[in-house]
Protein backbone atom coordinates (compact mmCIF):
# COMPACT_ATOMS: atom_id res chain seq x y z
CA UNK A 1 0.00 0.00 0.00
CA UNK A 2 1.76 3.18 -1.04
CA UNK A 3 0.42 6.73 0.13
CA UNK A 4 0.27 9.67 -1.73
CA UNK A 5 1.09 13.42 -0.65
CA UNK A 6 -2.76 14.41 -0.42
CA UNK A 7 -5.01 13.97 2.53
CA UNK A 8 -2.62 12.54 4.81
CA UNK A 9 -5.29 10.68 7.69
CA UNK A 10 -4.14 12.86 11.17
CA UNK A 11 -3.16 9.48 12.85
CA UNK A 12 -0.82 8.52 10.28
CA UNK A 13 1.13 12.32 11.64
CA UNK A 14 0.23 11.46 15.33
CA UNK A 15 2.18 8.18 14.97
CA UNK A 16 4.95 9.66 13.32
CA UNK A 17 5.28 12.77 15.88
CA UNK A 18 5.25 9.85 18.47
CA UNK A 19 7.81 7.82 16.92
CA UNK A 20 9.91 10.82 17.24
CA UNK A 21 9.43 11.73 20.77
CA UNK A 22 10.64 8.35 21.51
CA UNK A 23 13.58 8.55 19.91
CA UNK A 24 15.16 10.83 23.29
CA UNK A 25 13.53 8.20 25.69
CA UNK A 26 16.95 6.98 25.59
CA UNK A 27 18.92 9.34 27.57
CA UNK A 28 16.31 11.35 28.78
CA UNK A 29 14.32 8.56 30.71
CA UNK A 30 17.42 7.19 32.42
CA UNK A 31 19.94 9.86 33.08
CA UNK A 32 17.58 10.86 36.53
CA UNK A 33 17.86 7.00 37.53
CA UNK A 34 21.93 6.65 37.35
CA UNK A 35 22.41 7.12 41.00
CA UNK A 36 19.74 4.98 41.86
CA UNK A 37 21.23 2.24 39.19
CA UNK A 38 24.55 2.80 40.76
CA UNK A 39 23.38 2.13 43.87
CA UNK A 40 22.05 -0.92 43.15
CA UNK A 41 24.96 -2.55 41.17
CA UNK A 42 27.39 -0.77 43.69
CA UNK A 43 28.73 1.44 40.36
CA UNK A 44 31.06 4.72 41.07
CA UNK A 45 30.06 7.81 39.68
CA UNK A 46 32.60 7.73 37.37
CA UNK A 47 31.36 4.73 35.36
CA UNK A 48 27.56 5.20 35.93
CA UNK A 49 27.67 7.54 32.55
CA UNK A 50 28.44 4.19 30.54
CA UNK A 51 24.42 3.25 30.60
CA UNK A 52 23.90 6.19 28.89
CA UNK A 53 27.44 5.96 26.11
CA UNK A 54 27.34 2.24 25.41
CA UNK A 55 23.56 3.13 24.18
CA UNK A 56 24.79 6.14 21.96
CA UNK A 57 28.06 4.12 20.45
CA UNK A 58 25.69 1.07 19.38
CA UNK A 59 23.29 3.87 17.92
CA UNK A 60 26.49 5.88 16.08
CA UNK A 61 27.43 2.71 14.64
CA UNK A 62 24.50 1.43 13.69
CA UNK A 63 22.98 4.42 11.81
CA UNK A 64 24.61 4.31 8.96
CA UNK A 65 23.81 0.95 7.71
CA UNK A 66 19.55 2.01 8.81
CA UNK A 67 19.83 4.51 6.32
CA UNK A 68 20.57 2.16 4.04
CA UNK A 69 18.39 -0.17 5.05
CA UNK A 70 15.55 2.51 5.22
CA UNK A 71 15.86 2.92 1.31
CA UNK A 72 16.10 -0.75 0.04
CA UNK A 73 13.83 -2.47 2.55
CA UNK A 74 11.38 0.78 3.44
CA UNK A 75 10.45 3.04 5.96
CA UNK A 76 7.62 0.88 7.72
CA UNK A 77 9.71 -2.27 7.91
CA UNK A 78 12.48 -0.72 9.67
CA UNK A 79 10.50 1.55 11.68
CA UNK A 80 9.00 -1.34 12.90
CA UNK A 81 12.06 -3.20 13.47
CA UNK A 82 13.37 -0.42 15.48
CA UNK A 83 10.63 0.19 17.30
CA UNK A 84 10.78 -3.80 18.94
CA UNK A 85 14.63 -3.47 19.30
CA UNK A 86 13.95 -0.48 21.31
CA UNK A 87 10.95 -2.08 23.67
CA UNK A 88 12.19 -5.73 24.19
CA UNK A 89 15.51 -4.85 25.34
CA UNK A 90 14.32 -2.28 27.14
CA UNK A 91 12.24 -4.03 29.57
CA UNK A 92 14.64 -6.79 29.48
CA UNK A 93 17.14 -5.00 31.78
CA UNK A 94 14.66 -5.01 34.47
CA UNK A 95 15.85 -8.56 34.62
CA UNK A 96 19.41 -7.60 34.09
CA UNK A 97 21.16 -9.38 36.55
CA UNK A 98 24.69 -7.11 36.79
CA UNK A 99 26.05 -4.24 35.51
CA UNK A 100 27.69 -5.74 32.45
CA UNK A 101 24.20 -7.09 31.41
CA UNK A 102 22.44 -3.82 31.78
CA UNK A 103 25.09 -2.60 29.47
CA UNK A 104 25.08 -5.23 26.74
CA UNK A 105 20.90 -4.80 26.56
CA UNK A 106 21.72 -0.87 26.23
CA UNK A 107 23.98 -1.74 23.16
CA UNK A 108 21.45 -3.91 21.52
CA UNK A 109 18.42 -1.02 22.65
CA UNK A 110 20.43 1.44 21.17
CA UNK A 111 20.10 0.04 17.40
CA UNK A 112 16.38 0.39 17.87
CA UNK A 113 16.46 3.93 19.41
CA UNK A 114 18.62 5.43 16.08
CA UNK A 115 16.25 4.60 13.82
CA UNK A 116 13.46 6.09 15.19
CA UNK A 117 13.72 9.86 14.49
CA UNK A 118 15.58 9.31 10.94
CA UNK A 119 12.78 7.27 10.05
CA UNK A 120 10.40 9.68 11.32
CA UNK A 121 11.70 12.68 9.06
CA UNK A 122 12.37 10.64 6.23
CA UNK A 123 8.54 10.02 6.54
CA UNK A 124 7.22 13.18 7.01
CA UNK A 125 9.84 14.54 3.28
CA UNK A 126 7.92 11.35 1.34
CA UNK A 127 4.37 12.74 2.35
CA UNK A 128 4.90 16.21 2.51
CA UNK A 129 6.22 19.02 0.45
CA UNK A 130 6.97 22.55 0.80
CA UNK A 131 5.23 24.73 3.14
CA UNK A 132 3.73 21.73 4.91
CA UNK A 133 6.71 20.09 5.09
CA UNK A 134 8.58 22.47 6.88
CA UNK A 135 5.73 22.83 9.41
CA UNK A 136 5.27 19.21 10.01
CA UNK A 137 9.17 19.08 10.93
CA UNK A 138 8.80 22.09 13.06
CA UNK A 139 6.45 19.66 14.77
CA UNK A 140 8.76 16.81 15.15
CA UNK A 141 11.02 19.65 16.72
CA UNK A 142 8.68 20.51 19.10
CA UNK A 143 7.16 17.45 20.56
CA UNK A 144 11.13 16.32 20.84
CA UNK A 145 11.81 19.16 22.77
CA UNK A 146 8.63 18.04 24.50
CA UNK A 147 9.42 14.90 24.96
CA UNK A 148 12.76 15.79 26.68
CA UNK A 149 10.79 18.49 29.23
CA UNK A 150 8.44 15.86 30.14
CA UNK A 151 10.16 12.15 30.15
CA UNK A 152 13.00 13.09 32.60
CA UNK A 153 10.51 13.90 35.10
CA UNK A 154 8.96 10.93 34.80
CA UNK A 155 12.22 8.76 34.75
CA UNK A 156 12.95 11.01 38.43
CA UNK A 157 9.52 9.88 39.63
CA UNK A 158 10.04 6.25 38.83
CA UNK A 159 13.44 6.19 40.27
CA UNK A 160 12.51 7.40 43.45
CA UNK A 161 10.26 4.34 43.84
CA UNK A 162 12.07 1.65 42.21
CA UNK A 163 14.88 2.24 38.82
CA UNK A 164 13.25 -0.78 37.50
CA UNK A 165 10.48 1.05 36.65
CA UNK A 166 12.09 3.68 34.17
CA UNK A 167 12.74 0.57 32.24
CA UNK A 168 9.33 -0.67 32.16
CA UNK A 169 8.26 2.68 30.22
CA UNK A 170 10.27 0.89 27.10
CA UNK A 171 6.87 -1.22 26.51
CA UNK A 172 5.25 2.01 25.19
CA UNK A 173 7.62 1.41 21.61
CA UNK A 174 6.03 -2.04 21.38
CA UNK A 175 2.62 -0.52 21.97
CA UNK A 176 3.29 2.01 18.97
CA UNK A 177 4.82 -0.90 16.99
CA UNK A 178 1.39 -2.67 17.35
CA UNK A 179 -0.13 0.60 15.53
CA UNK A 180 2.54 1.01 12.78
CA UNK A 181 1.73 -2.27 12.08
CA UNK A 182 -1.97 -1.98 11.23
CA UNK A 183 -1.52 2.27 10.76
CA UNK A 184 1.49 2.51 8.92
CA UNK A 185 1.46 2.27 5.05
CA UNK A 186 4.86 2.11 3.38
CA UNK A 187 5.40 5.42 2.22
CA UNK A 188 8.39 5.49 0.39
CA UNK A 189 7.99 6.95 -3.19
CA UNK A 190 6.51 4.28 -6.05
CA UNK A 191 9.54 2.81 -7.80
CA UNK A 192 12.37 4.06 -5.28
CA UNK A 193 12.83 0.96 -3.10
CA UNK A 194 13.69 -1.00 -6.54
CA UNK A 195 15.96 1.85 -7.38
CA UNK A 196 18.03 1.85 -4.28
CA UNK A 197 18.23 -1.94 -4.57
CA UNK A 198 20.36 -1.30 -7.22
CA UNK A 199 22.97 0.75 -5.37
CA UNK A 200 25.09 -1.52 -4.05
CA UNK A 201 26.92 -1.38 -0.41
CA UNK A 202 29.85 0.17 -1.61
CA UNK A 203 28.12 2.85 -3.63
CA UNK A 204 26.34 3.87 -0.57
CA UNK A 205 29.33 4.21 1.09
CA UNK A 206 31.03 6.73 -1.52
CA UNK A 207 27.67 8.53 -1.57
CA UNK A 208 28.76 9.83 2.45
CA UNK A 209 32.29 10.62 1.23
CA UNK A 210 30.75 12.59 -1.53
CA UNK A 211 28.65 14.63 0.48
CA UNK A 212 31.15 15.53 3.16
CA UNK A 213 33.28 17.33 0.50
CA UNK A 214 31.03 19.94 1.20
CA UNK A 215 32.51 22.30 3.65
CA UNK A 216 29.17 23.65 4.56
CA UNK A 217 27.73 20.13 5.32
CA UNK A 218 30.72 19.57 6.94
CA UNK A 219 30.60 21.94 9.81
CA UNK A 220 26.88 21.15 10.30
CA UNK A 221 28.17 17.80 11.10
CA UNK A 222 30.05 18.75 13.57
CA UNK A 223 27.86 21.41 15.12
CA UNK A 224 25.81 18.53 15.51
CA UNK A 225 28.15 16.78 17.46
CA UNK A 226 28.99 19.44 19.59
CA UNK A 227 25.47 20.04 20.66
CA UNK A 228 24.79 16.65 21.60
CA UNK A 229 28.38 16.25 23.24
CA UNK A 230 27.48 19.88 25.52
CA UNK A 231 23.68 18.32 26.02
CA UNK A 232 25.16 14.58 27.22
CA UNK A 233 27.33 16.46 29.81
CA UNK A 234 24.47 18.04 31.68
CA UNK A 235 21.83 14.76 31.08
CA UNK A 236 24.53 12.48 32.49
CA UNK A 237 26.55 14.49 35.18
CA UNK A 238 23.84 16.80 36.06
CA UNK A 239 21.29 14.31 38.12
CA UNK A 240 24.28 13.11 40.21
CA UNK A 241 25.82 16.83 40.71
CA UNK A 242 22.29 17.67 42.35
CA UNK A 243 21.46 14.30 44.09
CA UNK A 244 25.71 14.17 45.72
CA UNK A 245 26.49 17.95 46.24
CA UNK A 246 22.36 20.12 46.43
CA UNK A 247 21.09 16.75 48.76
CA UNK A 248 18.34 17.15 46.47
CA UNK A 249 16.35 13.60 45.10
CA UNK A 250 16.00 12.00 41.88
CA UNK A 251 12.66 13.54 41.15
CA UNK A 252 13.95 17.27 41.29
CA UNK A 253 16.92 16.10 38.75
CA UNK A 254 14.21 15.11 36.50
CA UNK A 255 12.35 18.38 37.00
CA UNK A 256 15.39 20.26 36.54
CA UNK A 257 15.95 18.44 33.35
CA UNK A 258 12.56 18.45 32.27
CA UNK A 259 12.84 22.36 33.07
CA UNK A 260 15.50 23.11 30.28
CA UNK A 261 13.60 21.37 27.94
CA UNK A 262 10.00 23.19 27.94
CA UNK A 263 12.90 26.34 27.81
CA UNK A 264 13.83 24.56 24.89
CA UNK A 265 10.93 23.85 23.14
CA UNK A 266 9.66 27.26 23.73
CA UNK A 267 12.54 29.16 22.21
CA UNK A 268 12.97 26.62 19.39
CA UNK A 269 9.18 27.14 18.27
CA UNK A 270 10.20 31.16 17.94
CA UNK A 271 12.80 29.70 15.62
CA UNK A 272 10.97 31.24 12.26
CA UNK A 273 10.93 34.54 13.97
CA UNK A 274 15.22 34.73 15.02
CA UNK A 275 15.62 33.44 11.00
CA UNK A 276 13.98 36.35 9.97
CA UNK A 277 16.26 38.49 12.71
CA UNK A 278 19.38 37.10 13.02
CA UNK A 279 21.47 35.32 10.61
CA UNK A 280 21.92 31.26 10.99
CA UNK A 281 25.80 31.75 12.19
CA UNK A 282 24.88 34.47 14.57
CA UNK A 283 21.89 32.48 16.32
CA UNK A 284 24.58 29.53 16.47
CA UNK A 285 27.45 31.10 18.22
CA UNK A 286 24.78 32.98 20.74
CA UNK A 287 23.00 29.71 21.28
CA UNK A 288 26.42 28.18 22.50
CA UNK A 289 27.48 30.94 24.82
CA UNK A 290 24.31 30.44 26.40
CA UNK A 291 24.89 26.74 26.91
CA UNK A 292 28.64 27.84 28.68
CA UNK A 293 26.94 30.02 30.51
CA UNK A 294 25.09 27.87 32.09
CA UNK A 295 27.42 25.11 32.91
CA UNK A 296 29.70 27.55 34.25
CA UNK A 297 27.00 29.13 36.92
CA UNK A 298 26.37 25.97 37.89
CA UNK A 299 29.32 25.34 40.69
CA UNK A 300 28.58 28.75 42.41
CA UNK A 301 24.81 28.05 43.40
CA UNK A 302 24.41 27.73 46.82
CA UNK A 303 24.20 24.45 48.08
CA UNK A 304 20.80 23.18 48.41
CA UNK A 305 19.18 26.33 46.56
CA UNK A 306 16.60 26.31 43.36
CA UNK A 307 18.43 28.72 41.71
CA UNK A 308 20.37 25.72 40.18
CA UNK A 309 16.94 25.96 38.13
CA UNK A 310 18.61 29.48 36.33
CA UNK A 311 21.35 27.43 34.47
CA UNK A 312 18.87 24.73 33.55
CA UNK A 313 16.80 28.01 32.14
CA UNK A 314 19.88 29.32 30.42
CA UNK A 315 20.66 26.06 29.02
CA UNK A 316 17.36 25.58 27.31
CA UNK A 317 17.29 28.90 25.60
CA UNK A 318 20.79 27.90 24.24
CA UNK A 319 20.06 24.34 23.10
CA UNK A 320 16.40 26.03 21.73
CA UNK A 321 18.23 28.78 18.84
CA UNK A 322 21.10 26.08 18.06
CA UNK A 323 19.02 22.59 17.68
CA UNK A 324 16.42 24.20 14.96
CA UNK A 325 19.36 26.10 13.09
CA UNK A 326 21.06 23.23 12.42
CA UNK A 327 18.36 20.35 11.63
CA UNK A 328 17.30 23.51 8.85
CA UNK A 329 20.76 23.25 7.46
CA UNK A 330 21.38 19.26 7.71
CA UNK A 331 18.00 19.11 5.70
CA UNK A 332 18.62 21.95 2.67
CA UNK A 333 22.12 21.95 2.19
CA UNK A 334 22.35 18.90 0.41
CA UNK A 335 21.21 17.91 -2.93
CA UNK A 336 17.81 16.06 -2.96
CA UNK A 337 19.43 12.56 -3.81
CA UNK A 338 21.83 12.62 -0.86
CA UNK A 339 19.55 13.78 1.85
CA UNK A 340 18.76 10.61 3.47
CA UNK A 341 22.96 10.06 3.67
CA UNK A 342 22.96 13.62 5.15
CA UNK A 343 20.05 12.57 7.99
CA UNK A 344 21.83 9.57 8.25
CA UNK A 345 25.42 11.09 9.16
CA UNK A 346 23.83 13.81 10.85
CA UNK A 347 22.55 11.98 13.04
CA UNK A 348 25.78 9.40 13.31
CA UNK A 349 27.58 12.61 14.42
CA UNK A 350 24.80 13.36 17.10
CA UNK A 351 25.22 9.80 18.74
CA UNK A 352 28.94 10.29 18.69
CA UNK A 353 28.53 13.55 20.81
CA UNK A 354 26.25 11.62 23.01
CA UNK A 355 28.53 8.85 23.37
CA UNK A 356 32.07 11.25 24.07
CA UNK A 357 30.84 13.43 26.57
CA UNK A 358 30.26 10.68 29.56
CA UNK A 359 33.34 8.94 28.27
CA UNK A 360 35.64 11.71 27.80
CA UNK A 361 33.79 13.46 30.74
CA UNK A 362 34.40 10.54 33.04
CA UNK A 363 37.75 10.32 32.83
CA UNK A 364 38.26 14.26 33.82
CA UNK A 365 35.68 13.19 36.96
CA UNK A 366 38.14 10.13 37.92
CA UNK A 367 41.27 12.93 38.73
CA UNK A 368 39.07 15.86 39.73
CA UNK A 369 35.56 16.74 40.57
CA UNK A 370 32.03 17.23 39.09
CA UNK A 371 32.52 21.30 39.44
CA UNK A 372 35.76 21.13 37.19
CA UNK A 373 33.91 18.92 34.42
CA UNK A 374 31.22 21.82 34.66
CA UNK A 375 34.00 24.22 34.28
CA UNK A 376 35.49 22.72 30.88
CA UNK A 377 32.56 21.96 29.63
CA UNK A 378 31.85 25.39 29.82
CA UNK A 379 35.16 27.04 28.45
CA UNK A 380 34.67 24.45 25.51
CA UNK A 381 31.19 25.63 25.08
CA UNK A 382 32.26 29.61 24.49
CA UNK A 383 34.86 28.94 22.99
CA UNK A 384 33.04 26.60 20.43
CA UNK A 385 30.35 30.02 20.12
CA UNK A 386 33.40 32.60 19.43
CA UNK A 387 34.50 30.36 16.88
CA UNK A 388 31.50 30.06 15.10
CA UNK A 389 30.65 33.76 15.26
CA UNK A 390 33.93 34.92 13.62
CA UNK A 391 33.74 31.92 11.21
CA UNK A 392 32.72 33.25 7.84
CA UNK A 393 29.17 32.03 6.28
CA UNK A 394 29.79 28.63 3.35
Amino acid sequence: MQTTKEKVPTYLISLILIMGAFGVMGGGLVAPALPSIGRAFDIPESQQGFILSVYTLSAAISLPFLGYLIDIIGRRKIGLASLIIDGVAGISIIFAPSFSAVLILRFIQGIGIAGLIPIAMTIIGDLFTGDRRLQLMGYLTGIISLGAAVIPTLGGSLATIDWRLVFLVYSLPLILAIFFYFGLPETAPPGSIEKAKKISPLQYVISLFTVLKNRGIRNVMFHSLTTYFFLYSLVTFLPIYIVTVHGFTEIFSGLALSLQGASSALVASKANILSSLIKWRYRTAIGFIFKGLAFILLPFWPTGSFLISISLIFYGIGYGIVSPTIYNRATTLPPKELSGSVIAIFNTMKFIGMTLSPFILGIVLNFTDVQIVFSLVALIAILWGVFVFVARDN
